[in-house]
């Protein structure tokens, strides 16, 4: 089997619930992502389908760390790409592709 390009474990984002405006207290979260995990090899195309609000974009962009997961590791070529640098992370960006439900107006044309 070949080597996994993009590696995803137990991957987790729970956003929390607070309660009061001056004094916020958490009073619960909202479990958006809860335990993905999956590899992906060069060459292969990951789709995630779902239900509106079962955390499919949330996941996309926990893959170009536009937002931070509550736990869980996502590598790309080996590297923990959470603790990545701006400048690394950008390097990142350039190879990994978030296409949403109209393909047709999100499609990046530089890998069409």
């Amino acid at each position: 089997m070949a080597e996994a390009i993009l590696e995803v474990r137990d991957l987790h984002k729970h956003y929390p619930l607070t309660q009061g405006v001056l004094f916020k207290k958490q009073v619960g979260a909202v479990k958006a992502v809860d335990g993905v995990d999956f590899d992906l090899v060069a060459g292969e195309t990951l789709g995630i389908v779902g239900e509106s609000g079962c955390g499919k974009s949330t996941v996309a962009k926990m893959l170009v760390n536009l937002e931070r997961p509550t736990s869980g590791t996502i590598r790309y070529k080996g590297e923990d790409i959470t603790t990545l640098s701006a400048r690394a992370l950008k390097a990142v960006r350039r190879n990994i592709q978030m296409v949403f439900q109209d393909p047709y107006t999100s499609l990046n044309p530089r890998m069409t």
